[in-house]
């Protein structure tokens, strides 16, 4: 009879323990509240609130005002960005749940005497290490791979695999070895720019460094796979012939891939560039371990949740960020919600007319595979699948604004470009790139930002003959770019072996090869001149799009705003209301070489004050 009740009480323990595991393990936050979160009065307090990728420190702090509860940011975490739209959801449960979407952790921390608890957000060490590991993964995966698939394509090739035979068959078609091999077949200048990536070039390109390869490293092997045409119908663009001049990797994180640019060397028919890309492999330990996503959204939202949509709405919008189409999906269900939000590197605009219900949004929010989504009771948690290269791209928004604002100016300063130059590559290119969608969105507008957007998106992120010559002068160090840009010719040959730029010939036409952060061989010389101007342009807001500097009306320099206004009227028939001041700054960039001549590119810079009525 005693054994009997020991065995009882046994059972009931253990039934304990898995009732008590099955409720943490259907608590996506379980991990994430502290003690305090069930004992502390105040957490329990309702909040409402709404942020559209606003830094966590700014979040927090309005939280505080209206909550009365310390909340802070450590500083590693402070200014990354997050979606938030809940409605009356206890503090307790937004403060787990931001903790949830970003994978940190909570800690208390004694207030002064007499003063209540507060709280700070952070980032454990073994969150940090968890946060690499996912990403370590994908690397190592591709670093073993690669020779497989490179094998693989070789055999093909040996044995005259080609149309049907270079894709694999239904059941491998997740084999990456495989799936790399066909792609190596098929596209033969990818297949000889991967023969370039060793384990130790494929680090230096996710730590954020551009790898260049001069083509007269090149093995013959290597140089006629560069100029073989492709065995199978392809949409890259075959017109490219000649020696190659150079090899450059980068490494897009944003896209979740490897791209490669070849640029051939100019005469005798040949000349041009080649680009494409190469995708990192997935994470064998995500939630959606393949290039594409397999949430099944019936997991996230009910089926009646799925089929709401905004009643009183006639047209959707023309055009949704990742923040709105989140905070869409909130305001649609209605449902709380709760997100990661990195705009540098989560930058995919949403196209015109897209979610006309909560199923569309969620469809297009998932299309990208950014996030794992789960849910827990009313809120939905957003959390970013490649949370470490979206950190890696990220620049924080308080520098954005520092080189944006100048007192009452808006634009881009020869100071804060080469700011800009002193990030990462990857950086670069990132800021760039969300520049550009910045632009479009200003440019439908109509709005002056959009031409500040775009000196942005021309200058670290396009290719051109300007740009690249720009690149050439950050590529000096600090003090001869200032010998530069006051009027100083500098011979560029003198800092060759400055930083990581591998040298190159230049001969006619030699763009190409300058484009490409390249030091030339010759002798060059670099020196600039630079124009301040001032006029008055029509804030077009109410007049249609713009898309550059060009897509302004611009008085004249010396031109009164009276002068200005009559003329815009008399001669344009535009009646404008309001006015900007536009300090447009022209810099003139001139490379002279001793064989090939000099070129002088320019292009602008342009920064507006704040806009004034036209009875001024």
């Amino acid at each position: 009879m005693h054994t009997l009740r020991w065995i009882a009480l046994l059972v009931c323990i253990i039934a304990g323990f898995s009732r008590a595991g099955a409720a943490q393990q259907g608590d996506p936050l379980h991990d994430y509240r502290l003690t305090q979160f069930s004992t502390d009065a105040r957490l329990r307090q309702p909040v409402t609130c709404t942020a559209l990728g606003t830094p966590l420190a700014e979040l927090l702090k309005r939280l505080s005002g209206q909550t009365g509860v310390s909340l802070l940011a450590s500083q590693r975490v402070a200014q990354w960005r997050t979606v938030v739209r809940v409605e009356n959801l206890p503090l307790a449960e937004l403060m787990a749940s931001l903790a949830a979407a970003f994978d940190l952790s909570w800690r208390v921390l004694p207030g002064k005497e007499g003063q209540p608890l507060a709280y700070e957000i952070y980032q454990t060490p073994a969150q940090a290490q968890r946060e690499r590991e996912s990403f370590e993964r994908q690397v190592q995966i591709l670093e073993r791979v690669l020779p497989q698939a490179l094998a693989e394509a070789q055999r093909r090739v040996e044995q005259g695999e080609t149309g049907a035979d270079l894709f694999p068959p239904a059941d491998r078609k997740d084999d990456l070895v495989q799936q790399y091999a066909s792609s190596f077949v098929t596209l033969p200048k990818l297949r000889a720019a991967a023969m370039l990536l060793t384990p130790q070039v494929i680090r230096r390109l996710v730590q954020g460094e551009d790898v260049y390869f001069s083509g007269d490293r090149l093995s013959p092997q290597q140089q006629n796979l560069f100029t073989a045409d492709s065995p199978a119908p392809s949409s890259m663009s075959q017109a490219v012939r000649g020696q190659v001049a150079l090899v450059r990797w980068q490494y897009q994180p944003w896209y979740s891939q490897l791209q490669v640019s070849i640029r051939y060397r100019a005469g005798n028919g040949g000349g041009g560039s080649y680009g494409t890309t190469l995708l990192l492999p997935p994470d064998p330990q995500s939630s959606s371990p393949r290039w594409y996503d397999t949430t099944d959204i019936r997991t996230v939202l009910r089926q009646d949740e799925l089929r709401r949509a905004l009643p009183e709405e006639g047209t959707p919008p023309k055009h949704l960020t990742v923040a709105e189409a989140i905070h869409r999906l909130s305001v649609m269900v209605p449902i709380n919600a709760v997100a990661e939000y990195y705009p540098l590197s989560m930058h995919f605009m949403y196209p015109s007319g897209a979610g006309r219900n909560a199923q569309e949004v969620l469809q297009i929010i998932l299309s990208p595979a950014l996030y794992d989504i789960r849910r827990a009771g009313n809120t939905l948690i957003f959390a970013a699948r490649r949370r470490y290269e979206h950190r890696l791209c990220d620049v924080p928004p308080s520098q954005i604004r520092r080189w944006l604002h100048d007192g009452e100016w808006f634009g881009l300063r020869v100071q804060s470009l080469r700011e800009m130059y002193q990030l990462t590559p990857i950086q670069r290119r990132a800021l760039g790139l969300w520049a550009s969608g910045e632009c479009n969105r200003f440019g439908r507008e109509g709005d002056y930002r959009a031409v500040v957007y775009a000196n942005i998106s021309d200058l670290l992120y396009a290719e051109g003959t300007a740009v690249g010559l720009w690149r050439l002068l950050m590529a000096l160090p600090p003090a001869a770019q200032l010998r530069v840009l006051s009027g100083q010719p500098v011979t560029v040959n003198e800092f060759a072996q400055w930083g990581n730029l591998p040298l190159i010939d230049l001969s006619p036409p030699f763009f190409p090869f300058a484009l490409a952060d390249l030091l030339p061989r010759e002798a060059v010389r670099l020196q600039a001149t630079r124009e301040v101007t001032q006029h008055w342009a029509c804030d077009k807001a109410r007049f249609g799009s713009i898309d550059g500097l060009h897509g302004l009306w611009l008085s004249k320099p010396g031109e009164s705003l009276t002068a200005f206004r009559r003329r815009l009227r008399e001669q344009e028939k535009v009646n404008c209301e309001r006015f900007v001041q536009v300090e447009v700054e022209t810099i003139r960039l001139r490379l002279i070489t001793s064989r090939s001549g000099r070129v002088e590119p320019e292009f602008t810079l342009a920064r507006f004050k704040q806009a004034v009525p036209a009875s001024r």
